[in-house]
């Protein structure tokens, strides 16, 4: 099986989501979180499978999982999550916002 990397940010949307699923059932809770364990499994093997996102960031890719989309880069032993947000959220202005926030 190929690595798979989940970056602080990742790792910070996952427990955005955890909250918000466990504030009506910690199954579910642990249900979702499982399906994207899954999902990073199937892309960390299958790591061109998701789509191109270069106009974001060059060489990042994104998965859909229900209303949640997996960004993603591929490295030379699997996958880096890179981020795991929402579909309604206005995707493009949060990673303008996160390149903003990194100019010297």
């Amino acid at each position: 099986m190929s690595k798979v990397i989940i970056s602080s940010l990742a790792e910070s949307d996952l427990e955005n989501i955890w909250d918000y699923f466990s504030e009506y059932s910690i199954e579910s809770a642990k249900q979702i979180i499982k399906e994207f364990g899954q999902k990073f499994d199937l892309l960390s093997e299958n790591p061109k499978i998701g789509r191109s996102h270069d106009e974001f960031i060059v060489n990042l890719r994104s998965f859909p999982h229900k209303k949640h989309v997996i960004f993603y880069f591929e490295t030379g032993e699997g996958i880096e999550i890179f981020r795991v947000l929402h579909g309604a959220r206005d995707i493009e202005d949060l990673f303008d916002r996160y390149f903003t926030g990194l100019k010297p």
